[in-house]
């Protein structure tokens, strides 16, 4: 009798485990359903601001390129001319939205697309630049790029075109790593041979920043990894900014969470933008948009920011053109 009753209540909790088991996963189900709406609902689809694209022209070394093994393990290959990099990259930026473009050499795609084309350039002295400014054919000094040979942003020969950029109120992109490639130094060191890291901290700025206080400048790449020295700068200099190119298809989804979420916890969420560094992997356009909205802790609204309102703001964009593009 007793093993019997041992029997009935054994076959009485096991019953009693298995409704809980199934409530369980139903309620879990349920959740997990719950969660991917409100994962989708977060994705954003309004229009987008690159800060950080190159034109080439055929010739180009790093056309016919295919880029080498991300820290995410992905491959990228180039595109082979300079004719199918534009094509595919105007693509590319209608494809996803786009609404506005800063490009290097950007006269080479202008006239394919004047709306959306901002020029940016800064491969010339600094009287040539101002010309151009003049004629209406710059409207961003970028990329500003020592960092390939060593050189710090207040290099004697650095400082005029900050002094330019604050002279003719317009941005200007400070590139400092990551430069090229993961371990580029050792793959491409004819190109990159003279980039060091210990010359990539984002404090390199901070003499040029007192010096010119007025001058709008973002640093291209978040300075990543250097966080904690980021958000001290960004403390100290309200008109520092940043974009994430490269550091959105380079890294790793959680590496890319974890250097994005302490900017937004201490309060730099309006001064991220969007980029992309496209060069000849247009696909790195889609790759980078989609690292920004699968970033669960953003909300839409960061999200709204970071693809678009903040470089509005930091371009000047009007309140007429701003209604247009988020009227499409």
């Amino acid at each position: 009798m007793a093993n019997k009753n041992h029997s009935m209540k054994r076959q009485i909790f096991t019953l009693v485990v298995v409704i809980f088991l199934c409530i369980s996963c139903k309620y879990q189900t349920k959740e997990n359903s719950a969660a991917l709406v409100n994962d989708t609902s977060k994705i954003y689809k309004g229009p987008i601001i690159d800060m950080h694209l190159h034109a080439f022209t055929d010739g180009h070394p790093l056309l016919g390129m295919t880029h080498p093994p991300t820290l995410r393990g992905e491959t990228y290959k180039g595109v082979a001319s300079g004719s199918e990099q534009k094509e595919k990259t105007l693509a590319s930026l209608q494809k996803n939205n786009i609404v506005k473009a800063v490009v290097t050499s950007g006269h080479l795609w202008f006239d394919d697309a004047p709306e959306t084309i901002l020029i940016g350039d800064a491969n010339k002295g600094v009287d040539e630049l101002r010309k151009q400014h003049g004629e209406g054919n710059l409207q961003v000094i970028a990329e500003v790029a020592p960092f390939y040979n060593g050189i710090l942003a207040d290099d004697a020969s650095i400082l005029p075109y900050f002094e330019l950029a604050e002279e003719l109120n317009i941005p200007i992109g400070f590139h400092i790593l990551p430069g090229g490639p993961n371990y580029g130094i050792h793959l491409m060191p004819e190109f990159l041979g003279g980039m060091r890291t210990y010359n990539a901290n984002p404090l390199q700025l901070e003499n040029v920043l007192v010096k010119y206080p007025n001058v709008k400048v973002y640093i291209m790449h978040g300075a990543w990894p250097y966080v904690e020295d980021l958000k001290a700068l960004m403390y100290a200099h309200p008109n520092v900014y940043i974009d994430v190119s490269v550091v959105n298809w380079i890294l790793p989804q959680e590496e890319f969470n974890a250097y994005l979420k302490p900017l937004i916890n201490a309060g730099f969420g309006n001064r991220i933008m969007f980029g992309s560094d496209q060069m000849t992997w247009p696909q790195v356009i889609g790759v980078g948009i989609e690292s920004i909205n699968n970033v669960d802790f953003l909300t839409l609204e960061q999200k709204e920011a970071i693809f678009y309102d903040n470089a509005a703001q930091f371009l000047g964009l009007s309140d007429t053109e701003i209604k247009k593009h988020k009227s499409r």
